[in-house]
C-alpha cells in the first residue's frame, strides 16, 4: 500500500461533502468505514467515514431515503475491497508521458 500522504491527497474533502464523494471514496478503494449519523432536523441524517489513512469524512445533511440508498451503494464497494484484499493492492500509478497517445 501506498504511503499515507501520498493517499491523502486523494481526500480532497472532510465536511459538508456530497453522497457521491463519499461513494467515490469507497469505490476507489480508499474508505475504511461508514456510519449514518443523525442531523438536528426530523428526517435528515447524513454519512460519517473513517479512509484507510485514518481521516474522518462526513457528508451534509440529506433526506434520510437518500442517505440509506448511497450507504448501500459504500457497503456494496467497501465488501467488495474486503473479499479481495483491495487495500493491500492499492496502487498509485503515475500517468507516462505517452499517456495521450492513441494506441
Amino acid at each position: 500500500m501506498e504511503s499515507s500522504s501520498q493517499l491523502d491527497a486523494y481526500t480532497t474533502c472532510e465536511r459538508d461533502c456530497s453522497l457521491r464523494y463519499i461513494e467515490a471514496l469507497a469505490m476507489i478503494g480508499l474508505l475504511e468505514k461508514a456510519e449514518v449519523v443523525e442531523c438536528g432536523e426530523k428526517r435528515f441524517r447524513k454519512i460519517k467515514g473513517l479512509t484507510i489513512t485514518g481521516r474522518v469524512v462526513e457528508t451534509k445533511c440529506f433526506l434520510d431515503e437518500e442517505v440509506n440508498q448511497s450507504l448501500r451503494i459504500i457497503n456494496i464497494y467497501l465488501g467488495f475491497a474486503r473479499s479481495n484484499n483491495a487495500r493491500e493492492k492499492l496502487r498509485i500509478v503515475e500517468p507516462s508521458a505517452r499517456g495521450n497517445e492513441a494506441l
